[in-house]
């Protein structure tokens, strides 16, 4: 009798331990299956750039990696956020998402992030209530620094929208964040054919905008940055100091086709031991587009200004 109970409690034991290990799968190991089925969201950002060696207020990939970003993720065409203000800081060679892991849930994810993290210029606003969000971040800019000099230091405010996600389309390799440049930016030099003792003070060009609402439409490397309710100030773009021309300095302004405007440069030079000073115009014809570059050349002599615009490129 003894003996079969202990035969029946060894079968019992067989038993358990077989269906255990049937337990963990059928194809091998139920945590090993379960790890699969996660997988952790991650982030690749990219700058959409333009060929410049100097960029002296605003971002490339460099200084994207430096300062870090801030994410969002949406249920898509919703303004529920699965990921909600996060910060994304680089770590080489991997983006962290701050409070990871973050796993792909069963449906799409729409990914919205802007760089600098706090814009003092900018007022971000992913989407309003009733409004599919994919369709509709923007933000509103007030009082973008228009009085400036060569040592200007505005960061430029960039942004990216990335829409349906999912773990099956980026779950391996991450979801590509392609940072658009919704400014505008300038830069003056003077030119070689300038007398060689001028020296620059101020430019003006009157009128331009400050304030504006922008909203970005379209997903990846295709979204646009259009510009609305734009207004200016009284005293337009002023840039002040000595020299005002520099070649490695950039301004940014809000992108907009501005027509004819009336540049205005004022400027020193030296005859024998006495300084001059004198103050010129010439007319320019502005339309500055979002993501866009201009270089502005100035030939200055001591009775007459010229100005051209030496080159623009798309994206920088």
């Amino acid at each position: 009798m003894t003996k079969n109970l202990k035969y029946t409690a060894l079968c019992l034991l067989v038993t358990l331990l077989a269906s255990a290990c049937s337990k963990d799968g059928a194809d091998g190991n139920e945590v090993t299956n379960r790890n699969e089925a996660k997988k952790e969201i991650g982030i690749k950002p990219d700058v959409w750039k333009m060929m410049e060696a100097t960029r002296a207020t605003t971002y490339d990939n460099t200084a994207l990696q430096s300062d870090g970003f801030t994410v969002y993720a949406y249920t898509a065409e919703s303004i529920t956020p699965y990921i909600d203000n996060k910060t994304v800081s680089y770590d080489a060679p991997n983006w962290i998402i701050t409070g990871r892991p973050y796993y792909w849930p069963a449906y799409n994810l729409d990914f919205f992030a802007y760089a600098p993290t706090s814009p003092s210029y900018v007022a971000v606003t992913y989407a309003v209530a009733g409004t599919p969000a994919a369709a509709a971040p923007h933000f509103t800019c007030s009082d973008l620094p228009l009085s400036l000099t060569p040592s200007d230091a505005t960061q430029e405010f960039i942004w990216a929208l990335t829409t349906g996600q999912n773990k099956a389309n980026q779950g391996e390799s991450g979801v590509t964040m392609t940072f658009r440049h919704p400014f505008a930016r300038v830069k003056f030099k003077k030119s070689a054919s300038s007398s060689t003792n001028v020296t620059v003070t101020s430019i003006t060009i009157p009128a331009i905008y400050r304030d504006g609402t922008c909203t970005l439409t379209g997903t990846g490397n295709t979204a646009t940055s259009t510009w609305s309710g734009l207004d200016d100030n009284d005293d337009g773009l002023v840039i002040t100091g000595s020299p005002a021309t520099s070649d490695d300095t950039f301004y940014l302004v809000i992108p907009n086709n501005y027509g004819s405007k009336t540049l205005s440069v004022s400027f020193t030079w030296r005859e024998w031991d006495e300084e001059k000073s004198q103050t010129l115009t010439a007319p320019l014809t502005i339309n500055w587009a979002a993501g866009y570059s201009y270089t502005y050349s100035l030939t200055i002599t001591k009775n007459d200004l010229k100005v051209d615009v030496e080159k623009f490129t798309e994206q920088w």
